[in-house]
């Protein structure tokens, strides 16, 4: 008997662990999902450490890297953005920000990428 509570106990101290982790693996359809309000994307903080580890996004065409991320939330001439975490507080501006920039060549490469934060 007490061996059988050992391995319950086991199994579901593993089970609490694993489900506790902020990482997951990237999935194109949960990074693309919006939203309410514009406040911030449900999973792309989760998939953010598995994206940029595991995916070879510096060297890309700028099409390639649209096609993997979708439509950047920040675009301008040299450089495209995702938002990744909008923390309003209680507030309408925000207190807090994270988001992936990406940096790109003449030649629409992707050059370089970089997680800013950013907090009031």
């Amino acid at each position: 008997m007490k061996y059988c509570s050992k391995i319950i106990l086991f199994v579901l101290l593993t089970f609490l662990l694993s489900s506790c982790t902020n990482e997951i693996k990237f999935d194109k359809t949960k990074w693309d999902k919006q939203p309410d309000l514009g406040f911030t994307p449900p999973y792309r903080n989760k998939m953010l450490p598995d994206l940029t580890k595991n995916y070879k996004l510096v060297g890309l065409k700028y099409s390639q890297l649209i096609e993997i991320l979708g439509k950047p939330n920040f675009v301008d001439k040299n450089s495209l953005g995702y938002a990744i975490i909008i923390d309003y507080g209680h507030d309408i501006d925000p207190i807090y920000t994270k988001n992936l920039y990406f940096t790109i060549s003449k030649d629409s490469l992707i050059t370089s990428l970089q997680v800013e934060e950013w907090k009031k």
